[in-house]
Formats: structure tokens, C-alpha cells, sequence
């Protein structure tokens, strides 16, 4: 089995497991699910997997063949050690700066705010993109650099951790809370919760009412970004809802700028 095929295994095994973790716990009896919602995930997933992965490899493959055509596994020999963490902090810091600027500039946040429509938080929201947004995102470009360059053990690494923390953080389960309350761990968490994203933090990001900051919270899992930059907001607070005030056309929230309904702005 390639690198590639089991990475793409064992996110889909967390993904399932997540889901699981989730009827288990009574969340989609009480949150049902619309198909609307269902179809919005499953565009977002076919989109990244079909459509921005191969767009982007291909790109990828073609930029370093033209300007860099000796680049194709450069980097094998480097060691691990050295190349992750330098990616992973990248592609982090990349995706804050995008990520904020989809909350600042309004025509990003059109490509954006699919991932913001979802009424609750669960795994599924994990993949509730408009189509375009995928192509956009930096750990997708970084990875086909990774891999192009040599470094399929480091685009492992990149992958599972992000998807990991990004599982865990729409997580409806506030396993963080439970955790706070067991002896010793509150005051692990108040330093935890500054260094890496948390469901709190997250769900605060996706979250409608007094617990919510909608613009801050933005980073996939060093959170230190936002506290570095000042936009961290940490409530240690369930959120009253999730969502956005307005409602759009599917067909606008899936595939904007190419079918755009004339709305009420939501912000």
C-alpha cells in the first residue's frame, strides 16, 4: 500500500470512528441531519479528493518541471525531523492568514462561509466546503510539494495531525470540558488551550451568541498563531448555536462565484 492510499485509509477510519463516537452519544438523535447538509459534505469531500488534489498535483508537477526540474525527490535524504516540522508549521501559518482573511474580505468569505452555514457542529462539517475553497487551502498544496519533493513520511505526519485536531474540534462531544474537571487536569488545560486549538476555541469560531468570536479562532491547531496575533478568544463555555443568520441558495453556498442569488448580506 502507497504512503498516499494509507494515509487516505486511516482518515477515513477516524472519520468513521468520529461518527461513531457521535451516534454513540446521542448527537445525531437529537441533531438530526439534512440532506441538504449531508450533500454539502459529501460535495466538499468528492471536490478535495477528485477535483483540487489532482488539479493541484498536476500544477505542482508542472511549476517544478519547468523551473525546478531537478526538484522531483530532492528532499528524500533530508531527514524527517527536519522537514516536519518546518511544513507543518507553514502550512499552519499559511491557512491562519487565509482563514482570516475569508472572515475579512468579503468575497472570500463567499468561498468561505459554506463551512459556517452548518446549523451543529459534527465530522461531517469537516468537509462542508464550497467546491472552489478547496482549491485555496494550504495544506493540500503543501502536501503535493511534500510529496513531489521526496517527503511522503512528512506528508503522513502533516495530514494525520490536522485531520486529527481538526476531528476533534467539531467534535459536538466536549470531551475537553470533561476532561477539565478531572482532578489535576484544569490547570494542563489552561496552558493547553493557549498553545493548541481545542473544541472550546473552535467551537467558539463556528458558534452564534455570547460565548461566540466568530473573527478570531483561527487557526487548524497551533492556536498560539491567534494568540500571537490577538485574535484568541477562549470561553470555556458551551456555544448557544451554531450557524449563520441568513440562508443561501445550495447551489451559491456550493459552487460561488459561478451561481450567485441576490440575499440579504449575513454580515
Amino acid at each position: 500500500m502507497s504512503q498516499e492510499a494509507y494515509v487516505g485509509l486511516v482518515v477515513l477510519l477516524i472519520l468513521i470512528g468520529m461518527l461513531i463516537a457521535e451516534v454513540i452519544g446521542g448527537h445525531h438523535a437529537t441533531h438530526p441531519h439534512s440532506w441538504r447538509d449531508r450533500g454539502f459534505a459529501l460535495a466538499g469531500l468528492a471536490s478535495q479528493l477528485l477535483v483540487s488534489s489532482p488539479v493541484i498535483a498536476f500544477v505542482i508537477a508542472l511549476l517544478f518541471g519547468r523551473l525546478f526540474p531537478q526538484g522531483a525527490g530532492s528532499l528524500a535524504q533530508v531527514s524527517f525531523w527536519i522537514v516536519f516540522p518546518v511544513a507543518f508549521f507553514l502550512q499552519e501559518f499559511c491557512h491562519y492568514w487565509l482563514h482570516r482573511w475569508a472572515h475579512e474580505k468579503r468575497w472570500l468569505w463567499r468561498l468561505h462561509r459554506t463551512h459556517h452555514s452548518a446549523p451543529q457542529l459534527n465530522a461531517l462539517v469537516l468537509y462542508r466546503y464550497n467546491v472552489f475553497w478547496t482549491l485555496l487551502l494550504p495544506q493540500t498544496w503543501g502536501g503535493m510539494i511534500l510529496l513531489h519533493l521526496g517527503q511522503a513520511e512528512a506528508f503522513a505526519a502533516c495530514v494525520l495531525i490536522e485531520f486529527s485536531v481538526n476531528a476533534l474540534t467539531h467534535s459536538p462531544l466536549r470531551w475537553d470540558l470533561a476532561l477539565r474537571r478531572l482532578p489535576g487536569l484544569n490547570g494542563v488545560f489552561n496552558v493547553l488551550e493557549k498553545i493548541v486549538t481545542l473544541p472550546d476555541t473552535h467551537h467558539a469560531h463556528h458558534g452564534l451568541g455570547r460565548h461566540a468570536h466568530a473573527r478570531g479562532n483561527y487557526a487548524v491547531s497551533l492556536f498560539f498563531l491567534d494568540v500571537l496575533y490577538g485574535t484568541a478568544k477562549i470561553p470555556r463555555a458551551r456555544q448557544e448555536r451554531f450557524g449563520l443568520p441568513a440562508r443561501f441558495d445550495w447551489k451559491e453556498e456550493l459552487m460561488w462565484p459561478v451561481f450567485r442569488q441576490p440575499r440579504a448580506r449575513s454580515r
